[in-house]
């Protein structure tokens, strides 16, 4: 692949976080090898944010615009509308990029022949404000080239690596917009838009590599109490594994696994609107059960429904389950 095609735009939705935003700005200047270019979506900020972005350079094309606050994967849909590159990124306004980062996609994009996708490893680390516990390990565990979707899922998922943010994977431009993919309004819409995506590839580059560094912090959509909006974005994310499994393109395997995300996302659903204390669409839970074809998860979603997971001695012999877990968003 020539170097003029190997190209990577990062989109950057931003939302109150004028604390943040330079540091995340300044290890995307800092790579050894640039971007092609940058666009910052201020997502309707009510405090710096926007004066933040407008005042950095970049030597690169840099775009910032500044709309009506309507949620990050509507900014990140708007980011992609702009875009010029043959790939896209998708980096969080609070987080951070190792030097590398860029220089060894375009290495990717050029040795592999334009693959679809290229995910790779993160790690957490706390901000000096955060007095929280939550702490995720994003490393994939193998790296590979794949030219077989069911095969890279397999291997991926024994080695627990399927996790969905688009910090953690670059993918074509092509895959994007108002004829392919786009992100929901709802929270969790990274989730429900990870399969989509794995399923409209056909070639996969993993790195176990660690190039993106997520930062916890007080008040981000990953930390904050369950609401409205998680309750929501569950129902997305079980909307999209539906409409996924009756598409009527997987092989045996894919569905195997569609129909596990099923049950998963169903558990994480009844938690969420649970804790939220918003009522649960018993239809859809109903729906779910059929589709997952699973006895076990049949009874795991009633053990929720009936709060048994709470149970110090349920969930105690539930551990002996492999899978089991209180949600599916950990």
């Amino acid at each position: 692949m020539s170097e003029s095609k190997a190209k990577v735009s990062i989109i950057i939705p931003a939302y109150n976080v004028e604390k943040y935003l330079k540091a995340a700005l300044d290890s995307i200047k800092a790579q050894t090898d640039l971007p092609d270019e940058v666009i910052l979506i201020d997502d309707g900020s009510t405090d710096k944010t926007l004066a933040v972005a407008e005042e950095y350079g970049f030597s690169i094309p840099y775009k910032v615009l500044s709309i009506e606050n309507g949620g990050q994967g509507n900014a990140r849909n708007l980011g992609v509308s702009l875009a010029s590159s043959e790939y896209v990124y998708f980096f969080d306004s609070d987080d951070l990029l190792r030097s590398d980062f860029i220089g060894s996609i375009k290495d990717q994009i050029r040795t592999n022949q334009s693959p679809d996708i290229i995910l790779f490893s993160g790690e957490s680390f706390n901000d000096s404000e955060y007095q929280g516990n939550r702490w995720v390990n994003y490393r994939r565990g193998f790296s590979g080239v794949f030219f077989d979707r069911a095969a890279f899922l397999q291997k991926a998922r024994s080695h627990n690596a399927l996790f969905c943010s688009p910090c953690l994977y670059v993918s074509k431009k092509s895959l994007w917009g108002p004829h392919g993919l786009e992100f929901g309004h709802n929270f969790l819409e990274d989730d429900a838009i990870f399969f989509p995506v794995l399923f409209a590839c056909s070639t996969f580059v993993v790195l176990d590599e660690v190039f993106f560094l997520r930062r916890n912090r007080e008040g981000s959509t990953m930390t904050m109490a369950y609401n409205a909006k998680h309750v929501n974005g569950a129902l997305d994310c079980l909307d999209s594994t539906i409409s996924l499994h009756d598409s009527g393109n997987l092989t045996a395997q894919e569905l195997k696994l569609v129909r596990n995300r099923i049950g998963s996302f169903c558990m994480a659903y009844i938690v969420m609107a649970r804790r939220a204390n918003e009522k649960k669409s018993y239809k859809k839970i109903f729906e779910s059960v059929v589709k997952a074809r699973s006895p076990i998860a049949a009874l795991k979603i009633f053990a929720f429904i009936i709060r048994a997971d709470e149970s110090a001695v349920v969930r105690k012999a539930a551990r002996k389950i492999k899978g089991f877990k209180s949600s599916a968003f950990g």
